[in-house]
């Protein structure tokens, strides 16, 4: 080692291990390696990729990863464990792979690739000591992460570590506070609420996110398009059960199959579909697996010219609905199917303005309102064009990108009552979905009311559709209807979003079911530590209870990361009908101490 291939620096330093590898091994030695992979390249490696982690080294059974932001660092490994406990859960107690984790924050020496140096011996000697699905951290962890994660210790004191000069002051994360991190899934009262559902009696099919396998990216929007654009049809039809899988990254990296992707998710078969673009001609590649087995139980290639994608889609579309045995009447059929967007660039304009919304960010709601606009101006017969430009409206107000929040409103209610105008029969709900958000912004329920029931009787699996009634039904005072709703929004998806789980949440806490709701907004908040309308759900729930010295430990975060944060305007964003159940939580806000 040369002083000048060395570097010094400051970093938080990862140290794991698999508890009771050698027996592992021994009772099992393919299985115990195949697990292992699968951990790692499912959960473990994604995440560390995601918090800009960098594996250092891996032994058989351990791994060393450096990472630049400590609070990175112990954020992966609390996803981690919690992942491990999700994953291990329907695994023999004596098959289970559990990691020890030791975090450090201290010096360290680059050599290459390698790391040396105490910093990485304490992280090591942290992992020995820590419990199986544990973590222990130094002191200098505690002080940087203390006010950034939603996280508690138990001091262990002073100690000596094995070929450490001078005692270390470590502490373990909690049992109590691991639970936001660490608990599992369950429907007891001092655990998480139960967020995993059985397979439904009626067909329940995943639609996979469609693979471009055209050279150009540009092409990205043609596989996007057609394989969101049959999950928006389908999303219609009640006889199934539709289950979103559109933002799998594994899957979409082609790192999973279908079945290792939906391995515990409550669904049947897997809609899969490949795009390649070739000049004027498109071929689709569609085939549905049975994820019961992994057998493909349907299988067909398309090819069209690109201006006949409808064509194509609505053909994939009668055959899949065919291969699973769901029966329409072609009245239902043709209402759900949209013929009348076919010809012309009328689909090729929903194709990609279906493509862009669903990127989630301003410019490309932007770039779907173009299109949108432009499918209006084509085909003004049809509900799609209104509908989604007011959808693209409403997201801006709630996602917080608009210019004039009020003007972005005027407009999302001015589309959605032109799409609500078409009629049930030519109607896809959107429109409703709008409109019912836009209605009970203005205080009046029991419209905002029949717009949402209206929009989830045409949209049955979807779950903006479902968790805007639960939303709708939780300010009218329906608390446990809101709790069915939102947990239906879930079951349509394959990732929980954290502001559906703290939609739950409040939904139990109105339902006077505290314990669940402080369980579901901890799984919030361990999903999004920066997320504070959970952290204010959680904060009321103490205080509901009379905890309140965990009500103002966590109104002190939530001032760390919202100093502005007042009473007054969180009672101004929460609709309540009944006046007494708003003031009940300012008030409960107000005795944990934060400002009116």
């Amino acid at each position: 080692m040369t002083e000048s291939s060395t570097i010094r620096k400051l970093a938080a330093i990862v140290s794991a291990d698999v508890v009771g590898y050698s027996r592992l091994m021994g009772d099992d030695e393919e299985g115990t390696l195949f697990a292992l992979k699968s951990h790692r390249r499912e959960l473990i490696d994604p995440k560390i990729e995601e918090l800009h982690g960098r594996i250092v080294k891996t032994t058989g059974d351990g791994m060393l990863i450096e990472f630049p932001s400590v609070v990175d660092a112990l954020k992966c490994c609390l996803v981690v464990q919690k992942g491990m406990l999700e994953r291990n859960r329907s695994v023999p107690e004596e098959q289970r792979i559990q990691f020890r984790v030791g975090v450090n924050l201290g010096d360290i020496i680059i050599d290459g690739d390698d790391l040396f140096g105490d910093g990485v011996n304490v992280a090591a000697r942290l992992e020995a000591i820590a419990p199986p699905g544990g973590i222990c951290v130094s002191s200098g962890v505690v002080e940087q992460v203390r006010q950034k994660l939603p996280v508690k210790f138990e001091d262990l004191g002073e100690q000596a570590l094995k070929n450490i000069d001078a005692p270390i002051h470590v502490y373990r994360v909690s049992q109590a506070a691991s639970s936001v991190a660490h608990a599992p899934l369950s429907s007891s009262d001092d655990a998480l609420p139960d967020l995993h559902f059985e397979l439904p009696e009626r067909p329940s099919i995943a639609i996979m996110p469609f693979r471009n396998l055209s050279q150009d990216e540009e092409n990205d929007y043609i596989a996007d398009g057609i394989g969101l654009g049959i999950q928006t049809l389908l999303v219609q039809l009640p006889g199934l059960f539709l289950i979103n899988a559109a933002s799998h990254l594994e899957y979409s990296e082609g790192r999973q199959t279908a079945t290792e992707a939906m391995l515990h998710l409550p669904v049947r078969y897997a809609l899969e579909g490949t795009v390649q673009r070739m000049g004027d001609r498109v071929r689709v590649t569609v085939q549905v697996t049975d994820l019961k087995d992994g057998a493909v139980t349907w299988a067909e290639q398309y090819d069209r010219d690109l201006e006949d994608v409808f064509a194509l889609q609505d053909d994939i579309t009668r055959e899949v609905t065919s291969a699973l045995n769901v029966q329409f009447f072609g009245r239902e059929m043709d209402r759900v199917l949209t013929k009348a967007l076919s010809g012309g660039s009328a689909w090729e304009y929903f194709l990609r303005g279906v493509s862009y919304i669903y990127q989630l960010t301003k410019e490309d709601n932007d770039r779907a309102r173009q299109m949108f606009e432009k499918l209006y101006d084509a085909r003004p017969d049809r509900v799609q064009g209104p509908g989604y430009i007011a959808l693209t409206h409403w997201l801006d107000v709630v996602r917080g990108w608009a210019n004039d929040r009020e003007d972005s409103l005027r407009q999302a209610a001015e589309w959605a009552a032109k799409a609500i105008e078409y009629g049930d029969h030519e109607s896809d709900g959107v429109g409703h979905v709008v409109m019912s958000y836009v209605r009970l912004n203005e205080r009046r329920h029991d419209e905002a009311l029949e717009l949402c029931e209206k929009a989830v009787q045409l949209r049955s699996n979807c779950p903006a559709a479902l968790g805007l009634a639960a939303t709708v039904q939780l300010y009218c005072g329906d608390a446990r209807k809101a709790v069915k709703s939102a947990r239906e929004s879930l079951a349509v998806r394959t990732m929980c979003p954290p502001v559906t789980i703290n939609l739950l949440a409040n939904a139990y806490r109105d339902s006077g079911e505290i314990n669940l709701s402080i369980s579901a907004a901890r799984e919030a908040v361990a999903r999004d530590p920066g997320y504070t309308d959970a952290l204010a759900t959680l904060c009321t729930d103490y205080a509901l209870v009379n905890d309140l010295e965990q009500a103002k430990g966590v109104a002190e975060e939530i001032l760390n990361m919202q100093p502005q944060f007042r009473i007054s305007e969180f009672v101004q964003e929460h609709p309540y009908r009944n006046k007494s159940t708003i003031d009940g939580l300012a008030s409960a806000l107000s005795m944990a101490g934060l400002p009116e």
